[in-house]
């Protein structure tokens, strides 16, 4: 994967760290002295100016629209994979998974997510996409509650989870209905998201540590191809 996007990391970076216009530069003050030459017209002219000065602070009031967003949702980098989240979950654990996903997809968060009984195609073999979702996908949730501990299916959906991605902070736990103890021992030694208590804040940090996430993995490839690099030069001057 790394080889594979490597230039859109590169233009994510260049994106990133380039020089920002200022948009100061590109507003120029009009000279109210050029229009109005008497006393008369002066008044009319700081009317005027007084007039545009409030209608251009009314449309500069922010709205939802007018939000910044999240440099990492605009990167190249982000648009490599198809989803930015693929979410676990077992099936009596539905309804959660399926607000959790709502709050992610909203238009003010803008993610991306998998949910394997709205995503996965008619007629594909559940393995498989499962398997393909999770190369497509940036980062993994996992809604941990005491039916997924029992399910064999969300074990292996688990298991396929580390085995791709172990210790690469892509993994994001998230642990409903059941003390931290309880865990499955693979899980213990990863970061979780306690949704036990404030469901709405736990959805929150949910979506901070997909973004970490991406900007994390995006970072860490960025060195593997400037190392790469480099070596490839010190090779080459030997």
């Amino acid at each position: 994967m790394e080889e594979n996007h490597a230039s859109s990391i590169m233009s994510w970076f260049r994106q990133r760290f380039g020089k920002q216009r200022n948009d100061s530069d590109q507003v120029k003050p009009s000279k109210c002295s050029q229009t109005c030459s008497s006393n008369t017209s002066s008044s009319v002219c700081s009317s005027s100016s007084s007039s545009s000065s409030v209608k251009s602070s009314i449309s500069a009031k922010p709205s939802a629209s007018d939000q910044p967003v999240p440099s990492v949702l605009s990167s190249s980098f982000r648009s490599s994979l198809r989803f930015d989240v693929l979410v676990c979950h077992n099936d009596e654990d539905s309804d959660l998974a399926q607000s959790l996903t709502s709050f992610l997809e909203a238009p003010s968060n803008g993610l991306r997510c998998y949910l394997q009984e709205r995503d996965c195609p008619a007629g594909g073999a559940v393995s498989t996409e499962l398997l393909q979702a999770i190369q497509d996908s940036h980062c993994w949730l996992l809604l941990v509650t005491p039916n997924f501990v029992k399910d064999d299916w969300c074990k292996y959906q688990m298991h396929q989870v580390l085995s791709e991605g172990p210790m690469s902070q892509r993994i994001i736990p998230a642990v409903v209905n059941m003390p931290r103890s309880q865990l499955p021992p693979e899980l213990r030694f990863l970061f979780t998201v306690d949704l036990n208590t404030n469901k709405e804040f736990g959805y929150t940090q949910v979506y901070r540590a997909v973004l970490q996430c991406e900007y994390f993995v995006s970072t860490q490839v960025l060195k593997t191809l400037v190392c790469r690099f480099r070596s490839h030069n010190a090779f080459k001057n030997i």
